[in-house]
């Protein structure tokens, strides 16, 4: 059918036309201004490759694949249910109907009320929705008007989220960016270390505590506080000993030699002086080759003297006795005087030697616990260490978890914060209003041509009836005999022959040719 004849045809079934035209675009108008509004917030996220990923090597995909990774958590339930959580999901999608309907209830005594109640809930149809918590319920409508698209060409994440209050928008889109960047750093990062290493840092701490105690204990026990040491110090100590031991021993045999020597020289004076033994002290053994005199005890005078004055021991004549008797006292001192040194070098002998055996004994103790005390003060060094490195490594933690955490240093920034949206964005007044009179024109023409084909269909099957009944005069329909208000119009067009129905564009040329 071509544009001229259904021009004709709308046309000739204007008022038809311009009936449903009108009561399209009314519906369409009546649409925008009765649906309620919606607002939309919109945020951009900027998106970078991390520290890790900038060391490495770089891929072509690798951006790609983070910003879809992106947007997978923006639309997880976790960041969603965080979210809609700290919103309040009554705040963010109140339910109008229950509460008008209960508040409606409230009105009436309680006893009905609760009937009523119960009748309405028989009545009530149930949805799928009505099993679920608000939290679930908000999560199906925030994944409904929540989109998160990839700008093309660039590293731009953008967020957009419809509602019906502009506010309200705003808010809960700032609050899913912001659980978004928390989790992002929770991912990408490892928030949970500085905790695990601080609490094997607390374990080994205790560890360290015990292995302290155990050592201390020993040390108590046994009188020590470092083998090694202790040992070290025992066997300078020995050594000391030793070498003032032989030296003490030295000097003994040296006082010995030396009152033996005056032992030797008073036996040769006595044989002209007669001394008691408690001058001349303890025999001694004399040197070889040395003669020696028998000395005699007892208060016997210079005439009374054992010792017969021969020809080989007189005194000489020119010799004074005085000079011998000075000689024989000198003498007799210095042997008094080496004796009591040896006797004090015998004594000072014993106490190098029990000292020595001290430090024999101690060595031997020592010997026996060092294999003890070096484990464990080797358990105490391994735990000190282990201890060390884990509070190093919570510290380093809790920085690169800090790194990550920061918004300054995350890979993903804020472009553009959660805008505050003044121009709802549905409905779109002049597009539905230009779409409802594109329907309206389509609409009418289409009312027209059905009613068009309608009525051919009707000529028709009356045509078909006169080809098979003779034609008569009488069989013309009078004025109020029509079928149809609109077949009257051909009543002055009747004709015998079976094309005399024509369709509506050859009446109107008809009519405009006549």
């Amino acid at each position: 059918m071509s544009f001229s004849v259904l021009g004709k045809i709308v046309w000739v079934r204007r008022f038809t036309f311009l009936t449903v035209f009108a009561l399209i675009v009314a519906s369409s108008i009546t649409f925008t201004l009765l649906v309620t509004p919606m607002f939309q917030s919109e945020a951009l996220l900027m998106t970078t490759l991390d520290r890790a990923q900038r060391q490495q090597a770089q891929y072509p995909d690798t951006l790609r694949y983070q910003l879809n990774s992106q947007i997978y958590i923006i639309n997880s339930e976790d960041v969603l249910r965080q979210a809609i959580n700290e919103f309040g999901p009554r705040r963010l999608f109140p339910d109008q109907t229950h509460s008008v309907a209960w508040d409606a209830l409230s009105v009436l005594p309680p006893a009905l009320s609760t009937t009523v109640a119960k009748v309405a809930a028989s009545l009530r149809s149930r949805t799928p929705d009505e099993g679920r918590s608000d939290i679930d319920r908000a999560l199906l409508k925030v994944k409904k008007r929540l989109a998160v698209t990839l700008e093309k060409d660039s590293q731009i994440l953008s967020l957009t989220f419809r509602h019906e209050d502009p506010k309200i928008a705003e808010q809960f889109l700032g609050l899913v960016v912001r659980d978004f960047l928390q989790r992002q750093a929770d991912l990408s990062g490892n928030a949970e270390a500085p905790a695990f290493f601080r609490q094997q840092a607390a374990r080994y701490r205790d560890e360290y505590k015990t292995a302290s105690d155990e050592l201390t204990e020993f040390a108590k026990q046994h009188s020590t506080y470092s083998v090694r040491q202790e040992i070290e110090l025992a066997l300078s100590r020995r050594d000391d000993t030793l070498a003032a031991l032989a030296k003490t021993r030295g000097l003994i045999a040296e006082k010995e030699a030396q009152a033996a020597t005056f032992q030797n020289t008073l036996a040769q004076l006595r044989r002209r002086i007669s001394l008691p033994g408690e001058i001349t002290g303890p025999k001694q053994n004399a040197p070889t080759g040395t003669a020696t005199g028998n000395n005699t005890a007892g208060n016997n005078t210079a005439g009374n003297n054992t010792d017969a004055l021969t020809g080989s021991n007189k005194v000489p004549a020119n010799e004074s006795p005085l000079l011998l008797v000075r000689v024989f006292q000198d003498t007799a001192q210095s042997l008094v005087n080496l004796n009591s040194e040896t006797v004090g070098l015998h004594s000072l002998e014993k106490s190098q030697v029990d000292s020595l055996s001290d430090v024999e004994r101690k060595l031997s103790d020592l010997s026996s616990i060092a294999a003890e005390f070096g484990r464990l003060k080797d358990q105490l060094d391994q735990v000190s260490k282990v201890l060390e490195a884990h509070v190093g490594r919570a510290a380093e933690a809790q920085m690169n978890a800090d790194w990550d955490a920061s918004e300054k240093l995350s890979n993903v920034k804020v472009a553009q914060s959660a805008t505050a949206p003044t121009e709802p964005v549905f409905p779109p007044k002049p597009l539905f209003i230009a779409l409802g009179a594109v329907i309206g024109l389509v609409g009418g023409a289409a009312a027209c041509v059905t009613l068009e084909a309608i009525s051919a269909r009707r000529r028709r099957r009356y045509q078909r009836k006169q080809v098979d009944e003779p034609y008569q005069e009488s069989d013309v329909p009078e004025d109020g005999e029509w079928q149809h208000p609109a077949d009257g119009r051909f009543r002055g067009q009747w004709a015998p022959e079976p094309n005399s129905w024509a369709p509506a564009h050859e009446i109107a040329d008809y009519r405009i040719r006549r």
